[in-house]
């Protein structure tokens, strides 16, 4: 029990210096690194070019996550087609992957609104 105990005290004691070496280092150190990668602090990227690959990254997963979806239906049907004769289980299974394949299917059409949205916030 007191190797338990000696245990919490040495992690607390080191989580709470791992902490107060971040507020020690303050936002100087922060707003330097930003800079460095060429991010003014009012949110605009200078010529990075970080925007055009990030939407050619959108339209990848969107494809990549196309083909997934292509992939579940098929094996949702299998599942289905492979059911109808009389396993009630195995039915809700394919019913249940056909309607979360046509929800990440919305998912994915949604993906580049999802991407616009989350950019707005460096902006």
């Amino acid at each position: 029990m007191k190797s338990t105990k000696k245990s919490a005290v040495i992690l607390l004691t080191l989580t709470a210096i791992f902490a107060f070496s971040f507020i020690l280092i303050g936002p100087d150190y922060v707003d330097a690194a930003w800079e460095k990668a060429g991010i003014t602090p009012d949110g605009s990227i200078e010529n990075s070019g970080i925007y055009d690959d990030l939407d050619k990254l959108v339209y990848f997963v969107m494809a990549l996550g196309g083909f997934w979806i292509l992939a579940c239906l098929i094996f949702a049907g299998i599942k289905l087609a492979s059911a109808q004769g009389g396993n009630p289980q195995g039915r809700t299974a394919g019913f249940i992957g056909l309607g979360m394949a046509f929800v990440g299917g919305w998912v994915i059409m949604k993906a580049y609104d999802i991407a616009g949205w989350i950019s707005g916030f460096g902006g």
